[in-house]
C-alpha cells in the first residue's frame, strides 16, 4: 500500500514557520492502529488523515493524531488538509466531517484559504496553585475554562510576560488530570494585531504546539467580549510563530483566514 503524504506548515507564508503538520491520501480505509503508527513515525505535533466520500467529490472524512493519541479536531491539520485538497486537487471548496462528527469548510479567498470554524464558550475556573506555579504565572488577570475542549485560557498583563513563560511540563501533567491545553494569551499594543497567544499541550505529547486553530476557537470569543469587536487579527508567540485572520460571523462559527506552505511531498511505502 502506497499513501500520498505531505508535509505543510500551517499559518504562515514561509517554509519553517507556522506550525507543520502532516497530511495523508487515503485511497481506501485504514484501522485506527495504522493512523496511530503514521503519525508517531511523521513525529509531528498533528497530522490528518483524508478520505473521499464516494457520493461528494468535494467532501472529505478528516481524522487527527498527535504521536500518542487521536484528538477531536485540529485547527492547523485542517488549514494543511485544505492546502493540500486545494492545491492537488483542484478542488474550488471542500467540505470536512470529523470522526465526531464536525462539519468543517474551507475554500480560496484571494491569497488565504478561508474556513469556517466552531466557536467555543468559557466558564469562569480556579485551577489549583500547582498549575500556576508550572507555568510560572502571578496574579493572571482572567482563567477561563472551555469545556468542549478542556481547554484553559490564561490571560497575563504583557506581551513580555507571555515572552517569558518556561513551563515545568511535568509539573504541568501531574497538576491537572482534566486539562488537555493551556493556552496563555494577552492584549496586543501593536497596531498589527489584536492579541497574541501561546499554547501548551503536554497531556497530548505536544509541549508547546506552535501555531494552534482549534485554541481560537477559543480566543475569538474570549477577546471579542473584551475588545467588542468581531473582526480580528491575532500571532501565536512561538518560536517559529503565526497570524491568522479572525470574523466572528455567528454565536457558534468563526471565519479563518490565513495560508499554509507544502514543504514535503512524497509517498509512504507500507
Amino acid at each position: 500500500m502506497n499513501i500520498k503524504t505531505f508535509i505543510v506548515d500551517s499559518f504562515t507564508d514561509m517554509p519553517f514557520k507556522g506550525n507543520p503538520a502532516g497530511v495523508c491520501l487515503l485511497d481506501t480505509p485504514i484501522n485506527v492502529e495504522m493512523m496511530q503508527s503514521i503519525a508517531t513515525e511523521l513525529n509531528l505535533s498533528e497530522t490528518a488523515f483524508l478520505l473521499k466520500t464516494k457520493t461528494n467529490s468535494r467532501h472529505f472524512e478528516i481524522r487527527y493524531f498527535t504521536p500518542i493519541v487521536e484528538i477531536d479536531f485540529c485547527g492547523h491539520a485542517t488549514l494543511a488538509a485544505s492546502k493540500i485538497i486545494l492545491s492537488k486537487l483542484n478542488n474550488s471548496t471542500i467540505d470536512f466531517t470529523t470522526h465526531k462528527g464536525l462539519k468543517l469548510n474551507a475554500k480560496l479567498e484571494g491569497k488565504y484559504i478561508k474556513m469556517i470554524f466552531p466557536l467555543y464558550p468559557t466558564t469562569e475556573y480556579i485551577p489549583n496553585q500547582k498549575l500556576y506555579d508550572a507555568f510560572g504565572i502571578e496574579n493572571p488577570i482572567s482563567t477561563r475554562f472551555a469545556k468542549d475542549l478542556d481547554m484553559l485560557i490564561i490571560e497575563v498583563k504583557d506581551k513580555q510576560s507571555l515572552l517569558n513563560i518556561n513551563p515545568n511540563y511535568q509539573k504541568a501533567i501531574e497538576s491537572s488530570k482534566t486539562i488537555k491545553e493551556v493556552v496563555i494569551t494577552t492584549k496586543s499594543e501593536d497596531k498589527d494585531y489584536d492579541f497574541y497567544s501561546r499554547c501548551f499541550c503536554p497531556w497530548i505529547g505536544i509541549n508547546e504546539d506552535p501555531v494552534t486553530g482549534a485554541s481560537h476557537s477559543v480566543l475569538a470569543k474570549y477577546w471579542s467580549s473584551i475588545l467588542n469587536k468581531k473582526e480580528m487579527t491575532a500571532f501565536q508567540l512561538s518560536k517559529r510563530g503565526g497570524f491568522l485572520k479572525l470574523n466572528i460571523i455567528s454565536d457558534t462559527q468563526l471565519e479563518v483566514k490565513s495560508n499554509a506552505r507544502i514543504v514535503f511531498e512524497g509517498e509512504m511505502k507500507l
